[in-house]
């Protein structure tokens, strides 16, 4: 489950409540702020999908 997200030069960062952080390359703002809307956690697994991502923490 998602507790926060944030997005900056094209890097999108989602902090699970695990504790986990991701990020996520070549998100646009577009893509971000779509994900932003609605059921968040399916969009950010939508973008973990066509995106690569980086684990930051665990």
């Amino acid at each position: 489950m998602v507790k926060s997200i944030g997005w900056e030069n094209e890097i999108m960062e989602v902090e699970y409540v695990s504790g986990l952080i991701h990020q996520y390359k070549d998100v646009s703002e577009a893509d971000y702020i779509r994900s932003l809307t609605g059921a968040i956690d399916k969009k950010v697994r939508r973008i973990g999908k066509t995106h690569a991502f980086i684990r930051v923490s665990e």
